[in-house]
């Protein structure tokens, strides 16, 4: 293995990242299914200057809940076909995954532009710290209704 120094780190990584199969930065992980998977933004997002921040399920799933037509329940309850039970299969062995893509406004509602369902099966495999893309804007919204893990 070469020797990694400050001159070559990003190029170090950006080949490690490669030869994953990992085509975008590594912003957060997650663990499921006993393993560690990394989680990249969607360029598009990071381009428009999104950020990852952590949501606490707990407390983001209740904003979530008020919307009806785009909530996904237990199990992927009121999701599009199949898309809930293909992210699990998924997960199992994805090299990486995308972060969901949501907006807090400022009255605390929630409106996801991509990834509730990803989300979801997140939430119902009990992870406590969820990443999400988000504009500046919604992270101060959703740190104002305590929507973010500490």
């Amino acid at each position: 293995m070469p020797t990694v120094t400050s001159q070559n780190k990003t190029e170090f990584d950006e080949n490690e990242l490669r030869k994953r199969k990992i085509l975008h930065p590594i912003e957060s992980k997650v663990n499921l299914h006993d393993r560690e998977i990394p989680v990249t933004m969607h360029p598009i997002e990071k381009k428009q200057g999104n950020e990852i921040t952590h949501v606490d399920p707990e407390k983001f799933d209740e904003a979530f809940k008020g919307t009806d037509w785009q909530y996904i329940g237990k199990n992927g309850e009121n999701g599009i076909k199949t898309r809930y039970k293909d992210f699990g299969e998924f997960s199992k062995k994805a090299p990486s995954i995308h972060a969901s893509q949501a907006s807090v406004y400022d009255n605390g509602s929630v409106v996801f532009g991509d990834g509730r369902h990803r989300y979801a099966y997140m939430r119902d495999q009990g992870l406590k710290k969820i990443p999400m893309s988000m504009d500046k804007e919604s992270i101060e919204n959703a740190k104002k209704h305590g929507y973010l893990t500490k």
